[in-house]
């Protein structure tokens, strides 16, 4: 996995023609697919725009060859002498795809908190801040975190005005002629294998042990600009809930068992990689990944086949699609699953996702999950 941090340095938009045209119609959607753990992700930002060409800049510790993908791919790659490097595209509309791992971007506070900090808090001598785009605003821009069950989002700011949605595993913000755009997320890592137990009563606190001094908080970016957007449902400052319980709420006990105890594994699989096509098991509704109603069942059987210690890899590409824009919508429906299937008990750790294939005849409504080893689908059928 590549896990060089792709947010921390904003991939910056620039004008490469048309300098005369005014007001052009500039589109940008952000998907970040959060793992577990809170800090690994993969991201999926698109580019829709009217012009005929596009320049993207990559910083320092960015290269072409470490994205998973870069459509469209007959772009001409320029490094420049401060060590970054210069993509010209000679279309409008770009898609890119990334994996990493947060770093300086996210504050490790006590009780599994986590604040993320989109923007470094250094404005370029233009002006420029966050996620911008020169010489026009964004026409529209949608920011999205989808996460996986074991996450709480628990507020969340923009330095810019917009419209904040959470629903189930995804939380958006979109703006319309915005520029310079900056993201605060608080949010709290759960343990994955807690559950979703209810929240523990607060006990009496109990002195602390001696710990050693903790480190010196990151400062804050100064924002400027129309103001902070909170949730009205919780202020960020404020301290936050305390329903995943704190460290020293120890976890119930749970009966052990011996490898002499565990169901034995069947020997006889055939351990070739072997792949299924789902049809309509999951949509875009109002541009959010959902699982369709049919697709509740099929996925349950397909989780029940694959939840199994002898899974040692699945893997998920998203409906194909006719437009290299649409990319993102495909990788976030192909995350949809995947979330779906590690909340029904497949390894988390053991599933990767895919964008689908772009196809002229692509339909959009079927996905393609290989698993290996390729005998444990002998258990699972479509169809009940």
């Amino acid at each position: 996995m590549n896990r060089r941090v792709w947010s921390r340095f904003t991939a910056t938009l620039l004008l490469a023609a048309c300098a005369t045209q005014a007001l052009a119609v500039v589109e940008r959607e952000d998907i970040i697919v959060l793992a577990a753990d809170g800090l690994r992700y993969t991201s999926y930002k698109t580019l829709r725009s009217d012009l005929a060409e596009r320049v993207l800049y990559l910083g320092p510790d960015e290269a072409p060859e470490d994205a998973v993908f870069i459509v469209p791919d007959d772009y001409a790659s320029t490094p420049l002498d401060d060590g970054g490097t210069r993509l010209h595209f000679q279309s409008g509309s770009f898609a890119l795809m990334n994996t990493g791992v947060f770093d300086a971007e996210v504050e490790r506070k006590a009780n599994g908190i986590r604040v993320f900090t989109s923007w470094d808090g250094v404005t370029r001598s233009d002006g420029h801040l966050g996620k911008w785009n020169a010489p026009d605003d964004f026409s529209s821009f949608s920011y999205t975190w989808v996460v996986p069950r074991n996450i709480d989002i628990l507020a969340y700011q923009a330095n810019r005005s917009g419209t904040w949605e959470k629903r189930e595993n995804t939380l958006n913000w979109t703006g319309k002629q915005v520029n310079d755009i900056a993201f605060t997320i608080r949010y709290r890592v759960n343990d994955p294998d807690a559950g979703a137990a209810p929240a523990a009563k607060p006990r009496p606190t109990q002195p602390a042990p001696q710990q050693t001094a903790p480190s010196k908080p990151k400062p804050q970016p100064s924002y400027s600009g129309n103001g902070l957007e909170t949730a009205p449902s919780t202020s960020f400052d404020s301290k936050p809930p305390q329903a995943g319980g704190t460290p020293s709420q120890a976890k119930p006990q749970q009966p052990t068992t011996s490898e002499q105890d565990k169901p034995a594994q069947p020997s006889n699989v055939d351990p070739k990689p072997r792949s299924v096509t789902l049809d309509s098991v999951v949509t875009l509704a109002d541009g959010r990944p959902q699982v369709t109603a049919r697709g509740q069942g099929v996925l349950r059987r397909l989780a029940g086949a694959l939840a199994t210690d002898n899974t040692r890899r699945v893997v998920i590409h998203g409906p194909g699609f006719t437009d290299s824009r649409d990319t993102g919508g495909s990788v976030a429906q192909a995350a949809r699953v995947s979330d779906f299937l590690a909340a029904h008990g497949v390894a988390e750790e053991r599933i990767e996702i895919r964008a689908g294939k772009r196809a002229d005849d692509a339909t959009g409504r079927t996905i393609e999950v290989t698993v290996e080893p390729g005998g444990l689908l002998d258990a699972f059928s479509e169809k009940r």
